[in-house]
């Protein structure tokens, strides 16, 4: 009798761990937008093309963040969430036709805050950016991405790491969509 709850102890436990730890999850390489794009073509007549200059973030260089404090989700080249989100967004112009690394008008920006949330019920990702352009305007954008979660670790952290590309999808089309984005690129 003793050995069988031993034994049943052992699988419990043994199960848990399997089913609680999770291992480190990249996110995907990221993928244009088509809404984007379109937003950008309206803009593609009345600019000179915009140039990207390195975006900051006020998080000391992030390129991971925990998730369920057992897994790292990260970039898939160990960058910081900036330069990914700045990939992104230069992405986002060159297909777009709007990027010209001779352009006098420079963007840039700071990633104040990201955060990513896998909550059962409550699982997003956020994020704080301060957009810059050189002719002295700029404006800030906060937006959330909600995703479905899951109360096992393994699930929840892919699923965070799976969300990722469509939440930067959004907050490119926020930073684009915004009504002083014109201004940014005059």
């Amino acid at each position: 009798m003793v050995k069988m709850k031993k034994l049943f102890f052992g699988l419990v436990t043994l199960l848990l761990l399997i089913s609680f730890s999770g291992c480190a999850n990249k996110v995907h390489n990221y993928a244009i937008s088509s809404d984007n794009m379109l937003a950008l073509k309206t803009f593609s007549n009345s600019s000179e093309g915009i140039k990207i200059v390195k975006f900051t973030d006020s998080n000391k260089n992030e390129a991971t963040l925990m998730c369920r404090l057992s897994t790292p989700v990260g970039t898939p080249k160990g960058e910081t969430f900036a330069s990914y989100i700045e990939n992104a967004f230069t992405k986002e112009l060159m297909v777009s036709d709007m990027y010209n690394e001779n352009s006098t008008i420079i963007i840039t920006a700071n990633l104040n805050d990201i955060y990513g949330s896998t909550v059962l019920g409550n699982a997003y990702w956020k994020f704080d950016i301060t957009v810059k352009s050189s002719n002295g305007n700029s404006y800030n954008v906060n937006t959330k991405y909600d995703y479905e979660s899951s109360l096992l670790v393994y699930s929840a952290c892919t699923e965070m790491q799976r969300s990722f590309v469509p939440a930067v999808q959004k907050l490119n089309g926020e930073i684009i969509k915004h009504p002083k984005f014109k201004n940014l690129i005059q």
